[in-house]
């Protein structure tokens, strides 16, 4: 079994540097038994050919058994072909040198082929910026000795060997450098406008993201303020316990309420707009350092959640709703969190859902005459809890603010229930893990 998960890339990698060892190894194997049956042979081509065999299959057993050695067989393969090709290039060369009756076109094992198999492997296993400095060693271990040979003994250039290797090891080598170099540029530019794009992208998903969590935040503003008010006064018009001075002064509060609101949204629709900008800006839109509760006053998200959650509580019980106005006991704590990784939008969000929790109340609680909400720490959760004595839950159709707020139980990896009590009265609860928050969470804003 593999011992590690490779990429598809490096897969691909290793299954073609398989395929390369695998046909060394054969070569190898070949030329040690040519050489073995030839009459008169050089030692260094007893010595080469099986040592190489040898280390082809080392390094095919170790890619095979250990994956995660790709990079270092690839090394490894890349050093072994070097001194393959480059130690016959200087001893033949030298040899040629030294007596005068031996030429090295006649001597020369057929290298060019094998130089331009490893410069070809060098292209495909290497890494853009190793590459061009490792093509121009070879370069120069291999066509060195035979270049300089030709130069001080040009009578072999009349040869066809003798050109051939001249051509091959000059123009040839020289050309593939360059085409080498030009590849870099290459890919250089192509992974340069994939990190582009990539960023482009990226970008495109934040804004979404931001618009999306604008929407969100818009609705809640607008379900909690305006929609709780005309709820209240179209029931009201209803029932008809409503005068016609206390109707048209309700429509103006309605009134002062939605211009609030719609104040509001434009301030962050054009905070929004230079986030287009600036990624700098566009970070700053998702961290709003306040909030704007339905009753219209704005509270400072840098406080403690739990001084949040009473200055929440104080204001929306406040707000002129029916049944707020019978509730006798109102009991309230919220302990502080002992370790908080809340971000500044997570801190908005537990505050409209408690904004919600207590508005329903006020809203629906028929006969109530008592309220409990609480925020405490229990067991590493942290328990947000809005409790009354009313008529309990209507049976019906699941409303948006309970969708809305088994979404933020999702985000926050935590618990929403809503329920009516065996006695009387509902009871509203979020919870969620002290210190744990899913990384979907706490990339929804900023600390």
């Amino acid at each position: 079994m593999m011992s590690t998960i490779l990429d598809p890339q490096s897969k691909l990698k290793r299954r073609v540097i398989l395929a390369v060892l695998i046909l060394m190894f054969v070569s190898a194997t070949i030329a040690t038994i040519v050489h073995r049956l030839e009459p008169n042979t050089y030692p260094l081509h007893l010595i080469i050919p099986p040592l190489s065999a040898i280390t082809s299959l080392i390094l095919l057993i170790l890619l095979y058994t250990k994956p995660q050695s790709l990079q270092q067989v690839i090394n490894l393969g890349i050093l072994q072909g070097v001194m393959f090709i480059v130690v016959p290039c200087w001893f033949h060369s030298l040899k040629a040198f030294t007596s005068s009756n031996i030429s090295l076109v006649d001597n020369l094992p057929p290298i060019s082929s094998v130089s331009l198999m490893l410069m070809t492997f060098m292209l495909i296993t290497l890494r853009p910026q190793r590459l061009l400095l490792a093509t121009i060693l070879v370069w120069i271990g291999v066509a060195g000795p035979i270049l300089t040979y030709f130069i001080f003994n040009p009578e072999e250039l009349y040869s066809l060997r003798g050109l051939d290797l001249l051509i091959s090891f000059g123009p040839v080598m020289g050309v593939q450098t360059a085409l080498i170099f030009l590849h870099n540029r290459l890919q250089s530019i192509v992974e340069s406008l994939y990190t582009e794009r990539l960023q482009y992208y990226a970008q495109i998903i934040e804004r979404q993201s931001i618009r999306q969590k604008a929407l969100e935040q818009a609705f809640t503003q607008i379900h909690n303020g305006p929609l709780q008010t005309l709820a209240l006064l179209q029931r009201d018009v209803q029932t008809e316990q409503i005068s016609q001075t206390e109707f048209l002064q309700r429509l103006k509060e309605l009134n002062t309420e939605i211009r609030a609101v719609g104040h509001s949204l434009a301030d962050e629709n054009n905070t929004g707009r230079k986030s287009v900008i600036s990624p700098e800006t566009l970070e700053s839109a998702t961290s709003e350092t306040s909030l704007r509760l339905g009753e219209g006053t704005s509270i400072d998200l840098n406080l403690p959640l739990h001084n949040l959650l009473h200055e929440v509580y104080s204001l929306t019980l406040k707000r002129n709703l029916p049944y707020f106005q019978t509730i006798r006991v109102k009991v309230r704590n919220f302990a502080p969190i002992t370790q908080s990784s809340l971000t500044l939008e997570m801190k908005r969000d537990l505050c409209l859902w408690l904004e919600e929790a207590l508005c329903n109340v006020g809203k629906h609680a028929h006969g109530v005459t008592r309220i409990v909400v609480t925020g405490e720490e229990r067991e590493d959760n942290y328990i947000i809890k809005v409790q009354d004595n009313g008529c309990g839950l209507k049976p019906g159709k699941e409303q948006q603010g309970t969708k809305h707020s088994h979404l933020l139980a999702k985000r926050l990896g935590g618990e929403f229930r809503r329920e009516s009590l065996p006695k009387e009265g509902v009871i509203c609860q979020l919870s969620w893990k002290v210190g744990e928050l899913p990384k979907s969470a706490m990339t929804n804003g900023q600390k």
